[in-house]
């Protein structure tokens, strides 16, 4: 069919798309290509990555209503490809990210300056998670306190972003990663670890349950190197074709 014409979309057989008739029939809708296409992406976030629900419900959660970070969507697919099983997770900023790491880390430390927020998650937390509450101007340098460094540090807390990145940098390990949510917000966070030698890469969409775009960014320590759970990467994304190009996927071409 002619790319500029209108296309159906509806419950018919190819005898009854065979003519005009689909105009009149009642369980098909006439709609243009672009449409049908941007119905397809609609699906695909309600359906597969569980957006209305997380509308819904009024915090991050997948389709089976898992809890997520408030991360956007390209940056959650990323980091779920890992196995994060023997690793260690510092958080500025608890919540459903927390909920996220304990099902998935070896170990989760969580620092949250809101004790209403603290009270509320508090009784959710397994027993590989550690959460402290710690207010004010000392709330960046809780990490200074810790002995030990960590693989994952994620910087999405209630202010002071950069404070806790500049004291995150010497408490990362090498090989592991940073990850400061709204960095398109804090630029100047962004080059402060950017300057440290950290290579950024950022993240830029939707994120479950919000309206408009946003940006994550992973800082890599430049060693970094965690295994993919599924033996490969990328992973298929949420939605995607299931496809392998075997032919293009290896060397092909003749010299």
């Amino acid at each position: 069919m002619n790319e500029n014409k209108n296309m159906f979309w509806g419950s018919f057989s190819a005898g009854q798309a065979s003519d005009d008739k689909l105009r009149r029939h009642p369980e098909a809708i006439e709609m243009p290509r672009a449409e049908m296409f941007l119905a397809s992406c609609s699906n695909i976030l309600r359906n597969v990555y569980g957006y209305t629900a997380a509308v819904d419900k009024g915090y991050a959660i997948d389709v089976a209503g898992n809890p997520l970070p408030l991360f956007t969507y390209p940056a959650i697919e990323y980091l779920q490809q890992f196995d994060f099983t023997a690793k260690t997770i510092f958080e500025y900023g608890a919540g459903g990210s927390t909920l996220f790491w304990q099902r998935r880390a070896k170990a989760v430390i969580s620092v949250e300056n809101n004790p209403d927020w603290y009270k509320h998650l508090k009784q959710q937390l397994g027993e590989n998670v550690q959460l402290f509450q710690v207010e004010g101007d000392h709330f960046p340098w809780f990490i200074e306190h810790r002995a030990e460094q960590f693989d994952v540090i994620v910087i999405d807390s209630a202010g002071y972003r950069y404070d806790c990145a500049s004291a995150a940098i010497n408490k990362l390990k090498s090989g592991g990663l940073i990850i400061l949510d709204n960095s398109d917000w804090h630029p100047n966070t962004a080059a402060l670890l950017r300057q440290h030698g950290l290579l950024q890469v950022d993240m830029t969409g939707f994120k479950p349950g919000e309206c408009h775009t946003s940006t994550t960014s992973l800082f890599f320590h430049r060693q970094f190197s965690f295994n993919a759970t599924a033996g490969r990467q990328p992973h298929y994304g949420m939605g995607a074709k299931l496809i392998h190009s075997a032919d293009w996927d290896k060397p092909y071409a003749k010299r």
